[in-house]
């Protein structure tokens, strides 16, 4: 800010902060001030609370020379022809009906400093010459553990001090208003030792009460500056906070809402079906359609009072934690949290194309921190949770799913085998062949009976068990089941039905297993070539042909054709699943294994001791991938001389082997 109106003197200069209310703006503004003072910077310093209209316009009169009949006006014409470097200050231009621009006087000097919680004050800094912009967000840790250490002083010191205060303005979030407020009630009690835990158990109270007597500035309470901005927003801007309140505070996104809105699901719970529909109707939503419009418009409103902000890069609002404490107090609805998780339910979809991948990746972070009150909600978390690969937590979502709804639904209901067959899949990911088999085979004859031979879900049942089947070595069973579910998709799906190509790229890859290559090629060719046209390049499912392709290639001794496939697989796979994916891993070991062929060695190594790594914390050290990218990387080292690692290896790998035997037997 010095540096700002230092320059260009003799010319108009405005500076605007902004931020949310008890982020420090106006302390910044008054120290600002205060050093300038000192240092003589300005001929005059106007300070004006434009907190409203009429508070504005009563320190502008004060400004003139006195008169009987001085108006704000005056006072700013007595202002304009004062061509000196004078300062005025606008402080707490928070009015959001308030056009800041009828307080600047018309001249083209002067300077101007305004603080506010509405961005949109900003525009009268941008369309000035000289004009700049700070947005006052959280403090950064340093700042903010000095603030509370010397608001505490001498009082309250504890021979751990440092390590107290960083604990205390990281839980705070660095959050001046708030850490202010707690270095007076630490000033005053004397515990600095005992204020997080105080805070942890009472937050909402000590952020509730009124200020720090010692210092002025800090008056108000936390949540008490937040009410003032609530209690001006309209009910849709308030229903909004309220929801995303529930949610993750950052990466809120208008889509959420949409998908839900236009989602054909029914929820179980008629009464919360109704809530949901009222409270999507409030902020966009209406009889299953979406307006964007109306949603801009809400959250343009929390955007002015500085309780949301927009991430213009990939189109998503965060709100501060705090202020999602606060809001959250606000609610009176008894079921908020099952609403929005009914909303977030509803948003996720269960078929999906590559879109719908992404964005159930974005949710996850909406619907880890709590479980959903509803099955729907439930079954569509733990499916999300398996496309990202986060096996342990899906298989434990199922699992409760799946009890809940055999005893709600019936052990035939098709929701009931929905989950079963999901258990099942996420069994097999996880290398749990045994319980998927057990699945499988439970799954397919209940839909035989019950749904017919030939119904899709049986024919994806028969899929699923012949997978398992593949991957417990099962060879023969496999085969005879693929090329009965094939003969039967194209017959009653066609032939380039999705489902009929994924039975196609099974059966290939059972007959790759058999080593028996001559019917392995064609089909993998086939499949690739109509999943690149139906789906897309970077579909999972046709990096999934590519990635077999390149295993065909490579049993064939054709390994630059592989390397190119897998090459192009991986950088797919590493920039949309992300590095620790199961699939990311699968494809770093696969181009390892064609590195290893061309006698590149090291470059082998440097993907093999990443994958081995992360297989070992992600899926354990007993896991048959984690086994196998063992077996690997001591073959690796073995080629470069490195015996020794070699050998340490297979050992670690045979005593794993060994105890599973040991347990089996």
């Amino acid at each position: 800010m010095h540096q700002f109106f230092g320059q260009n003197q003799g010319s108009r200069h405005i500076f605007v902060l902004y931020g949310l209310g008890g982020s420090g703006k106006s302390q910044l503004a008054l120290k600002f001030v205060q050093e300038a003072q000192a240092n003589k910077r300005f001929s005059e310093i106007i300070f004006v609370d434009a907190t409203s209209e009429q508070t504005a316009e009563t320190d502008l009169k004060l400004i003139a020379p006195t008169s009987s009949e001085d108006t704000a006006q005056q006072g700013l014409q007595w202002l304009a022809s004062q061509q000196s470097e004078w300062l005025l200050l606008l402080d707490n231009a928070d009015d959001t009906q308030l056009d800041m621009g009828k307080f600047f006087p018309h001249c083209s000097f002067g300077n101007i400093l305004i603080t506010t919680r509405n961005p949109e004050v900003c525009q009268h800094a941008e369309l000035c010459l000289n004009g700049q912009v700070f947005r006052v967000s959280d403090l950064d840790v340093e700042d903010a553990m000095n603030l509370l250490l010397k608001l505490v002083g001498t009082k309250a010191q504890a021979p751990n001090q440092e390590e107290l205060a960083l604990a205390i303005v990281k839980e705070l979030h660095c959050f001046a208003l708030a850490v202010a407020q707690a270095g007076g009630y630490i000033y005053t009690h004397g515990k600095m030792n005992k204020y997080l835990a105080l805070y942890k158990s009472s937050r909402d109270r000590l952020l509730a009460q009124s200020g720090i007597q010692l210092q002025s500035q800090y008056a108000l309470a936390v949540y008490a500056t937040w009410d003032l901005s609530f209690k001006k927003l309209s009910l849709p801007a308030q229903t909004l906070l309220q929801i995303c309140s529930q949610l993750h505070h950052q990466n809120i996104r208008e889509e959420i809402f949409e998908r839900a809105m236009l989602s054909d699901e029914k929820l179980h719970d008629s009464d919360l079906e109704e809530v949901v529909t009222e409270l999507l109707t409030q902020i966009g939503g209406r009889n299953k359609d979406w307006n964007s419009l109306v949603f801009s418009e809400v959250t343009r409103e929390l955007q002015s009072y500085s309780l949301m902000e927009w991430n213009q890069s990939d189109d998503s609002y965060n709100v501060h934690p705090l202020v999602q404490h606060w809001s959250a107090l606000s609610i009176s609805r008894t079921n908020m949290k099952q609403s929005v998780l009914a909303i977030l339910g509803l948003s996720v979809p269960w078929e999906f194309e590559i879109e719908d991948y992404r964005y159930r990746c974005q949710m996850l972070n909406h619907i880890m921190p709590e479980h959903p009150d509803t099955l729907s909600s439930m079954a569509n978390l733990a499916s999300t949770c398996y496309v990202q690969g986060e096996l342990n937590e899906a298989e434990e979502l199922e699992v409760i799913v799946l009890a809940a709804r055999k005893r709600v639904l019936g052990e035939e209901h098709p929701d009931t085998l929905f989950s079963m067959a999901n258990l099942a899949s996420t069994y097999h990911a996880q290398g749990k062949l045994n319980e998927a088999e057990e699945l499988d085979v439970a799954v397919l004859a209940a839909r035989k009976r019950v749904l017919g031979k030939e119904h899709p879900e049986t024919l994806r049942s028969m899929a699923n068990l012949a997978s398992t089947y593949h991957a417990q070595g099962k060879l023969n069973e496999a085969e005879e089941l693929d090329v009965a579910v094939l003969a039967a998709r194209k017959r009653v799906l066609g032939k380039e039905h999705l489902d009929t190509l994924n039975s196609m790229a099974g059966l290939a890859s059972t007959y790759a297993y058999q080593g028996n290559w001559s019917k392995v090629e064609e089909p993998e060719v086939v499949v690739l070539e109509a999943r690149n046209r139906l789906l897309g390049k970077e579909h999972p499912h046709t990096l999934n042909s590519m990635a077999n392709l390149a295993g065909t290639y490579s049993q064939q001794g054709r390994w630059s054709e592989a390397e190119e496939l897998e090459v192009i697989v991986l950088e797919a796979s590493n920039r949309l699943l992300g590095k620790e994916h199961p699939d990311t891993l699968t494809s770093m070991a696969n181009l390892a294994v064609t590195y290893w062929h061309q006698g590149r060695w090291s470059e082998a190594e440097e993907l093999e001791v990443p994958v081995l790594e992360m297989r070992t914390r992600l899926l354990g050290k007993e896991h048959p991938h984690t086994l196998l990218s063992m077996t690997k990387l001591a073959d690796t080292y073995e080629s470069q001389g490195h015996d020794t690692k070699a050998q340490a290896l297979r050992t670690v790998a045979k005593q794993i082997k060994e105890s599973q035997n040991a347990v089996q037997v």
